[in-house]
């Protein structure tokens, strides 16, 4: 799993991700001690199977004359490619503008080829559930007080939304309001960071949310800080950690993209 935010502010974007690549054995059977007889569990147990660091969940991309960000989570590969290799694939084949819109259709449109050749068919609901997240952040001709920020779900099989099944293969989860531009969104690991946001605790003070009144560095430290505390929190929980450091934390203005690691 990962976590990954972003989040537009006057003076540009700023973005972070975990780079723990966790790989799981689903068991989903088990067999009867004494007779041998194979049954099949109610719950499926997902088992940690062993995991490295740095995997490429954040990263720069340039269609056209204009540089975007992506931040990826869930499965980390696909067609026994990873989620970085693919997007830098569709980068290369990208012959479009720079248009917000254009890149969003190419980006998911091609996620959902690389699921229609990995399960062998065309009908992607009739394919068992297979879901990948992804942010894409840019700006509105190359203006840095019209940052853009949308966060997907591309999915094979079924897909919950607002309480129904849905087949179409991609959900647009959240996008930055086109009247005011500044806000946030995560993706993953996201109940952690919904913990901390959320929190009842009236003792405790809430955490801003003002994003219209934040510098870019007060931006990238909120970033920095939300991914820190769920690779934290994991650390000491009672669970197998699948976020880790070392974190990436980046910015985009229309300039350019800037990403350092913070161990």
């Amino acid at each position: 799993m990962s976590i990954a935010i972003a989040i537009a502010v006057p003076d540009g974007i700023a973005l972070a991700a975990d780079t723990q690549t966790t790989w799981q054995q689903t068991i989903t059977k088990a067999k009867e001690k004494g007779t041998g007889k194979e049954f099949e569990l109610e719950q499926p147990i997902v088992k940690p199977m062993g995991w490295s660091r740095m995997a490429r969940k954040l990263f720069s991309l340039q269609f056209a004359d204009d540089k975007f960000a992506v931040c990826t989570a869930g499965a980390t590969s696909l067609n026994r490619k990873t989620m970085y290799s693919i997007f830098k694939s569709l980068e290369h084949s990208y012959s479009g503008n720079a248009s917000i819109g254009e890149v969003r259709e190419h980006l998911v449109g091609g996620l959902m080829n690389e699921l229609k050749q990995h399960h062998g068919i065309e009908d992607l609901s009739t394919a068992p559930t297979l879901t990948y997240d992804f942010i894409l952040a840019g700006f509105e001709d190359h203006d840095v007080s019209k940052p853009v920020i949308e966060s997907h779900l591309v999915f094979s099989g079924k897909a919950i939304r607002d309480g129904q099944e849905d087949t179409s293969g991609h959900i647009l989860r959240w996008a930055t309001d086109p009247t005011s531009h500044y806000g946030g969104c995560w993706i993953g690991r996201t109940e952690f960071v919904t913990h901390i946001v959320n929190h009842s605790n009236s003792a405790l003070p809430p955490i801003a949310g003002q994003f219209h009144l934040m510098t870019l560095t007060d931006a990238v430290d909120y970033t920095k800080f939300l991914v820190e505390f769920t690779c934290n929190f994991q650390r000491f929980a009672v669970m197998v950690p699948d976020c880790g450091r070392p974190i990436i934390s980046a910015t985009l203005t229309p300039e350019g993209y800037n990403e350092q690691v913070v161990e």
